[in-house]
């Protein structure tokens, strides 16, 4: 039995605790969203989820929710925006590069990017209980551990994560190493990345579903 001080006292702590989450503090949205002065990118990018709309049958654009993307600090070349597709833009990395990205949620929605595949600390996978509200952003810091292969991410929202997706949310993440590199495999306009998807469109183009 423990008297009201020292249910007061326990519940008090217990707070606190909920407070971090693997060594992270936490904002008032729940979300670790701080750089990490002891982590030094090889690569920088910047996510931003946002609404937009695009021109896939001749009428009515459609509606869509997609990411844009900016290097920051890195080759310009490890990110590519597809001008001609609403996914998110291919994000090109190298096994043991130090990645950080600043993901930003213009979305009328709660948001989280999870990167399907990689393996990362779980503070920077994704997990539902980080998603970030309207507005907010999350920083994520992690060394590409992965051999090379053909990832991707998308958001991960607990309840939300199919119906992001299938509105425009989700984009390539190509890991190269020096295993590949010896593999002799075909690079530049012979290297076609490709994605295939389902949709339902109503008669305004507008997506289904």
């Amino acid at each position: 039995m423990i008297n009201r001080r020292q249910f007061l006292y326990l519940a008090s702590a217990s707070a606190i605790n909920l407070l971090t989450i693997n060594g992270l503090p936490l904002t008032k949205h729940g979300t670790a969203s701080s750089e990490s002065k002891e982590f030094n990118p090889d690569l920088e990018l910047s996510l931003t989820a946002t609404p937009s709309r695009v021109q896939i049958f001749p009428g009515e654009p459609t509606t869509v929710w997609t990411y844009k993307g900016e290097v920051t600090k890195g080759e310009p070349i490890s990110l590519a925006n597809l001008d001609q597709s609403y996914l998110g833009p291919i994000i090109r990395v190298r096994k043991n590069q130090k990645i950080r990205i600043h993901f930003k949620n213009n979305l009328p929605d709660r948001s989280i990017i999870h990167w399907h595949g990689l393996h990362v600390p779980a503070a920077m996978d994704g997990h539902p209980r980080y998603v970030i509200p309207t507005g907010a952003t999350y920083t994520y810091e992690f060394e590409v551990l992965n051999r090379a292969g053909t990832y991707w991410y998308h958001p991960h929202p607990h309840g939300r994560t199919g119906h992001q997706v299938y509105g425009g949310l989700a984009g390539l993440i190509l890991v190269a190493d020096d295993e590949e590199d010896t593999l002799g495999l075909p690079e530049g306009d012979l290297d076609i990345p490709l994605v295939i998807q389902d949709r339902l469109f109503a008669n305004n183009n507008q997506l289904m579903g």
